[in-house]
């Protein structure tokens, strides 16, 4: 009986415990909801005060901060902002191409220019003049110098592309950034286009006319800077938009070779005959010649020396027979 009864006791206070357990839930629940509810309401009134403020476009406080420095957001913006700066780079390059063909040569490099886009700034073609001895005259050692502009994207291509004309023995590159150049050009611009207008507003509110002619003359002095500003950065944009290529061409009768000969002893001798030989009859046409266009010159100084020869000659015969006469007798006297 005892036993029964104490079972009884202790249903009825877990049956309490835990009735108290789900009372304290709820009472927690209920606390969180009202909680959230305070917060959402509080929430949407700042929502509205920021509206109003930003004059009817909600800003989130989370967005329009900055990122902190050091960040993965803040060095991602740092990349994506120097990946949007195009520097401005100039190229130009110098080249000296040997040809044992130098019409074909010619031909080549107007080709070239041609296909790349580019165009031909200036050229210039000269040779040393030779008299053959069946007389005709002809050019040898024929060489051109060409400034070639092409576009910057065609540069390298036309660069490759050299060897097509001949053989190349010099070819060197230059690069220029001239970022640096535009951005103080453009910021100068930029402030003298705000001192351009205000010049303007400032000459329509001018009080006398001694005002107004100071205004224009310094209005005059920045738009002629802003024209100037304008003209080098076309100048610039123009060397950055079409690279240069200086070519000088040779004509030759043997590539120089680029790349290291070991020429023989009887080699060696048999080219020392033939310069040595080539150079007699070089120097043996050109004496020639000289001989031949001074031919006249010759003659007539060969005319004046028996002249002069032929009167010191009858001079001399002169003084002698004065010489040789006795001279008269005295008179006697009487």
């Amino acid at each position: 009986m005892k036993s029964r009864m104490l079972a009884m006791l202790l249903a009825v206070t877990v049956l309490l415990a835990l009735a108290g357990c789900a009372a304290s839930s709820d009472t927690a629940a209920a606390d969180s909801a009202d909680t959230s509810s305070n917060g959402s309401a509080f929430e949407e009134s700042a929502t509205e005060e920021s509206t109003t403020a930003s004059g009817g476009i909600a800003t989130d406080s989370a967005e329009t901060a900055p990122p902190e420095p050091g960040s993965a957001e803040a060095d991602g913006s740092a990349a994506q902002s120097a990946a949007e700066l195009t520097e401005k780079l100039i190229y130009s390059a110098d080249l000296t191409v040997e040809t044992t063909d130098f019409d074909a040569a010619t031909g080549a490099v107007e080709d070239l220019v041609a296909e790349v886009g580019g165009f031909l700034e200036s050229s210039n073609v000269s040779g040393d003049t030779r008299y053959d001895a069946d007389g005709t005259i002809r050019l040898v050692n024929r060489y051109a110098d060409y400034v070639i502009r092409v576009p910057a994207d065609q540069f390298i291509n036309a660069m490759n592309r050299t060897g097509e004309i001949g053989n190349v023995v010099q070819s060197g590159i230059q690069v220029d950034n001239v970022t640096s150049q535009f951005i103080d050009q453009e910021a100068r611009q930029a402030s003298l286009e705000v001192e351009e207008e205000r010049l303007l507003e400032l000459a329509a509110q001018a009080p006398d006319v001694e005002t107004l002619i100071a205004l224009e003359t310094r209005l005059s002095e920045v738009r002629y800077e802003i024209e100037s500003i304008e003209r080098n950065l076309r100048n610039l944009q123009n060397q950055v938009d079409y690279s240069t290529i200086r070519l000088s061409l040779y004509e030759v009768a043997v590539y120089t070779p680029t790349a290291p000969v070991q020429r023989t002893f009887a080699q060696r001798l048999g080219d020392a005959f033939r310069g040595g030989w080539s150079s007699f009859v070089d120097g043996a046409e050109n004496f020639a010649v000289w001989f031949v266009s001074a031919l006249p010159s010759l003659v007539l100084v060969a005319v004046l020396v028996v002249a002069v020869v032929l009167v010191i000659r009858q001079v001399r015969r002169r003084n002698r027979r004065e010489k040789d006469v006795p001279p008269d007798d005295p008179p006697k006297e009487g």
